[in-house]
Order: structure tokens, then C-alpha cells, then sequence
């Protein structure tokens, strides 16, 4: 199982995230494409502590190396969670057969706690995808988002 978590800036996707890692994950990565990985459960991206982490850390065309990514997933029987902007494209939406799961809000208050200075033109590029972006679950925020996640990772491996 593939899921993706897909929100506005600041809805709180990297929270969801950094919320399913654990510290004896093993870093590894493919191609272009950083994870962590412990048990059946691969969690996508960078995270680092940084301002910015998560698939924010990875190359645009870290989508070019997603097949090295699902090979692995079938080879080893675990699944993942991805989240935001690297993602949230036909290519890999065809590809990873994904469900989505979509955070509802605009994220102003989580950009003002991180102090995000992302320009109004890059947060309006975004909003406009998630908008057009189909979700298979909607929630109504990171914390839904979590326990939702965990219900179906709970589901497909019970």
C-alpha cells in the first residue's frame, strides 16, 4: 500500500510524518529518493530538523527514480507514506496507485508558528493543486490525518 498525504502549505504534512518515524528506522536511499524504513513501513523523504524537510529535501526529479522505490516495497512487503509537492503528480499517482489523503485548511497558522516566508505565488501554485488534487479520505487536520494513516497501515498488515 502507497499512501500520500497531500495539503496546503503549513496544513501540517511533515508532522504527520516525522510522527511515524521511529529512531531505529534504517536511512536509505534509491536513486534520487531518501526513506526510512523499519518492519513494513517505509516513510519517504529527509527528515533532518531542518526549516524545510521531509520530500522538500529531495531533487525535483526524485520522481524519475519511483520505480527503484516501488521494487523495493513489493521486494520486501512494506508499504509507504509520502507526502506533498514531489508527489502530488499524474506520474507517480498512475504509477503508485496511491491512496490520498488530503489535510483540509489553508496552513496559515502552521506557516506563521515555522515562520515560513514562502511567496504568495508559490503557496497559490500549491492551493491549486491540492484543490485539484482527488482525495480518497478528507480530514480535518495533521492529528486526523495521523490516526487515519495508522488506521490503514493497521488494516492492510492485521
Amino acid at each position: 500500500m502507497n499512501i500520500l498525504i497531500v495539503g496546503c502549505c503549513g496544513v501540517g504534512k511533515t508532522w504527520v510524518m516525522k510522527n511515524l518515524l521511529d529512531p531505529s528506522m534504517r536511512k536509505l536511499k534509491l536513486g534520487k529518493i531518501c526513506f526510512h524504513h523499519k518492519g513494513s513501513l517505509v516513510v519517504v523523504g529527509k527528515y533532518d530538523g531542518s526549516l524545510f524537510e521531509g520530500s522538500d529535501k529531495l531533487s525535483m526529479s526524485a520522481i524519475t527514480d519511483i520505480g527503484f522505490l516501488l521494487s523495493y516495497l513489493r521486494s520486501n512487503k512494506a508499504h509507504a507514506v509520502y507526502e506533498g509537492d514531489r508527489f502530488m503528480n499524474q506520474t507517480f499517482i498512475r504509477k503508485a496507485k496511491p491512496t490520498i489523503i488530503k489535510i483540509e485548511g489553508d496552513g496559515a497558522e502552521g506557516r506563521a508558528k515555522r515562520g515560513s516566508k514562502q511567496t504568495s505565488g508559490h503557496l497559490k501554485r500549491i492551493t491549486t493543486r491540492v484543490a485539484k488534487t482527488s482525495a480518497d479520505y478528507k480530514v480535518a487536520s495533521s492529528t486526523a490525518c495521523l490516526h487515519k494513516v495508522r488506521e490503514l497501515v493497521a488494516t492492510e498488515y492485521a
